[in-house]
């Protein structure tokens, strides 16, 4: 990512001042420590909370005990997730209402998704449903002219919830549950909970609008969401300095901004709490354990307090800057960089790498993670190519979504049943906070400039963030029906090789006679 940005202003491309220079590896710097921090505190805390919870509540007789103890975590880990609280700065709903909602979805899908794989049930009849209700939901939201323009928000908000602090802890958990249960399905049924949990933030979002352009969004919002009401949508503006804007990330400065050690603590405490009551109550961890698990947790709280900081300060400006210069360029270039930088910018998501590592390792080696690391960046590329493309011609996120999710439907049932799990797990881990802090503020810095707006500010111009809004969506998407696509390939391979082995053992020229003494 850093290289890109670098060789876009040598270029010429998109120039930096100096200041900009040292804004990116100062910022760069902050990053990688904070993410280095961050995945050492997950492995170490949040996925060992994951992989004790998951198999202990499966062992429950009390089948309360998992609604109850699976609902509060992955609720409550979803306050943790990176990639919300960024987003939560580009939207006036208040940040713990916004987050609140998201969080609620994800809560009661893991739930649902936990009891899928202990009673078996088949996840494609459960995608098969659930996408239906969400289809359901578009034609209701399309036919309302004042809920009309939010549905490119709550599409993100499924693609926002799984990242770099959810995808982990869901993983394990999912593996967990998995792997108690055993029988001849277990590999597969190590998969699909990232995806569940991303489809209900979908579902809540879509209320929290409903309710917020009814009558009762004055009374809980301060004013009624409307469609002419785009001052909802609120594009971070950002002209201060780098130290500026640290100290900015850091300090509280009001309920709706209170500081990324504040932020981060509020996100984490709940956990280790919830998760301390239910080692006391089952599991009954050694002291050892415990504390590998409290350090886990510290790093984790470190690495995510530096990388908000680094985001906020650095990354979303330098992006911003960089999508005006780009709004200026021929549209085909413009359309091959968004492909590039999509592809590298799955690369820098630390939630990829914990899928495509748990992938190989689930699958015995089988399904190398190295193949689904390069089929997620082909399919990130598109997907960010495809979000510049709308944000030059400007047209509704409907025509790719509803298209896009209907063939990822279709798949389902010619591509092998563990694909189409990886596939939609693969969906929400794509769109972390790397794709959030850098990709989001760059495709609204090319509408600002292709549609000469005035201001950054989106009440001015309707165009603004209606573009900005979406381009998560197709990152949550595009990666299905690639990852379902490889699966189509490795089903076909491994039907030519079935034929050539047949045909080899049935060719009467190879019938060798073979004498032993």
């Amino acid at each position: 990512m850093i290289a890109i940005v670098l060789v876009l202003a040598l270029t010429g491309i998109a120039p930096l001042s100096s200041g900009d220079y040292l804004s990116l590896g100062i910022g760069a710097a902050i990053l990688i420590a904070g993410l280095s921090l961050f995945q050492i505190g997950a492995s170490q805390g949040l996925s060992k909370v994951g992989e004790y919870m998951g198999s202990s509540l499966s062992k429950q007789a009390n089948i309360w005990i998992i609604v109850i103890f699976a609902f509060l975590l992955g609720t409550l880990i979803t306050c943790a997730e990176p990639s919300i609280l960024i987003v939560s700065a580009y939207i006036k709903i208040p940040t713990f209402v916004l987050i609140g909602s998201i969080a609620l979805g994800v809560g009661i899908f893991v739930v649902i998704g936990i009891l899928r794989v202990i009673f078996q049930a088949s996840l494609r009849l459960w995608y098969l449903f659930l996408y239906f209700i969400v289809f359901l939901i578009i034609c209701l939201m399309q036919i309302d002219p004042n809920a009309q323009p939010f549905l490119p928000i709550i599409f993100d908000a499924g693609g926002v919830t799984t990242g770099s602090a959810t995808v982990p802890f869901i993983l394990a958990l999912g593996v967990g549950v998995a792997t108690v249960r055993g029988g001849k399905n277990a590999n597969r049924d190590s998969f699909g909970l990232v995806g569940m949990a991303s489809i209900g933030p979908i579902l809540t979002m879509t209320l929290l609008i409903a309710i917020g352009v009814s009558p009762l969004g004055t009374i809980i919002f301060g004013q009624s969401m409307n469609a002419t009401a785009a001052e909802q949508y609120h594009i971070p503006v950002n002209n201060a300095s780098l130290w500026e804007n640290i100290v900015k990330a850091i300090t509280p400065t009001g309920l709706d901004h209170m500081g990324s050690f504040i932020e981060v603590l509020i996100a984490i405490l709940p956990i280790i709490i919830i998760f301390a009551i239910y080692q006391f109550m089952y599991i009954k961890l050694p002291k050892n354990k415990m504390s590998s698990l409290i350090l886990g947790f510290a790093f984790a709280y470190g690495g995510l307090v530096m990388f908000l900081t680094g985001v906020n300060a650095a990354m979303a400006p330098l992006g911003m800057k960089v999508g005006v210069a780009l709004g200026d360029r021929p549209d085909s270039l413009v359309i091959f960089l968004c492909f590039i930088i999509g592809m590298v910018t799955i690369l820098c998501e630390p939630a990829v790498h914990s899928l495509t590592t748990q992938i190989e390792s689930v699958s015995d080696g089988h399904i190398k993670s190295k193949t689904v690391l390069m089929t997620l960046s082909i399919g990130v590329g598109i997907a960010i190519c495809l979000a510049g493309i709308r944000s030059i011609y400007h047209f509704s996120i409907m025509y790719y979504v509803v298209p896009g999710y209907l063939l990822s439907i279709a798949l389902m049932f010619v591509t092998p049943e563990i694909y189409t799990a990886m596939g939609f797990d693969s969906g929400g881990t794509a769109s972390g906070p790397m794709a959030v802090s850098f990709v989001v503020p760059m495709i609204t810095g090319m509408s600002v400039t292709k549609f000469n707006a005035t201001s950054i500010d989106p009440a001015t111009n309707a165009f603004v963030y209606q573009n900005t809004f979406g381009v998560v969506t197709m990152i949550a998407l595009i990666p299905i029906i690639a990852i379902e696509v490889l699966g189509i390939v490795v089903k076909f391979q491994q039907i030519q090789a079935l034929k050539v082995m047949r045909l080899q053992k049935h060719d009467e020229g190879n019938a060798e006679i073979i004498h032993f003494c």
